[in-house]
């Protein structure tokens, strides 16, 4: 049963996958011809370009921040917004099987989905990061991208946590709060201080379309 409703996942996403993986590899390529042009440009090479980074605050990486967030819209609203419009996921929450099992298993297909797109992203930035840079900023970089990507599937989780709420008015309230949420992952800077924070959220989230889901399927407004 889960792979078939894997599979049923699958082919309402796939094309939002494609270009999701599009999307997140063509960033991370542009971020570098940039970055080899300002090092070709530069007096000093790598080493200068390095420094300016780290003393400006704008690194090369820095294009990414957004691209979890938008990665986990495409995913979340092609997962879920066929089934709520349709009203196709009423049908399967009255399925001859525990629906918080049925529910899970859709949204750990999109974390799945969005675990696996993250791990490529970070395999094919860091092999020619390990070209340019020295491992300080690879260091760096890790620390960044940690909150951008719980960020991503913080996101992912609150998109189905609103597609399943029955009342358009409790949707507007949830993604207003949501917006402000998501918010804190992009402060920038350490956040390691903020990473038990970000995990509570991320949680609230995750369990956030228990809530509406029962709420869609008993009709509530």
């Amino acid at each position: 049963m889960t792979l078939h409703l894997f599979y049923k996942e699958w082919l309402k996403t796939k094309w939002f996958v494609l270009a999701s993986l599009v999307l997140g590899i063509g960033t991370i390529l542009y971020a570098f011809i940039g970055l080899n042009s300002n090092i070709i440009n530069a007096e000093g090479g790598s080493q200068y370009v390095f420094e300016w980074f780290t003393r400006g605050g704008r690194p090369h990486y820095g294009i990414f921040r957004n691209i979890p967030f938008i990665i986990a819209l495409l995913v979340g609203v092609s997962q879920y917004l066929p089934e709520v419009l349709q009203k196709r996921i009423k049908l399967t929450l009255h399925l001859p099987l525990n629906e918080i099992v049925m529910l899970y298993t859709m949204v750990l297909y999109g974390f799945l989905v969005i675990l696996g797109l993250m791990v490529i992203f970070m395999v094919v930035f860091f092999l020619i990061d390990l070209y340019f840079f020295p491992g300080e900023m690879h260091l760096m970089a890790i620390k960044a991208f940690i909150p951008w990507i719980l960020g991503g599937f913080a996101t992912y989780f609150f998109v189905a946590m609103i597609a399943m709420e029955p009342s358009w008015k409790f949707r507007f309230l949830y993604a207003v709060v949501v917006y402000y949420l998501l918010d804190i992952f992009l402060l920038g800077g350490d956040m390691s201080d903020l990473y038990p924070l970000l995990i509570v959220i991320l949680v609230i989230a995750s369990l956030g379309m228990i809530y509406t889901a029962n709420r869609f399927k008993i009709g509530e407004n």
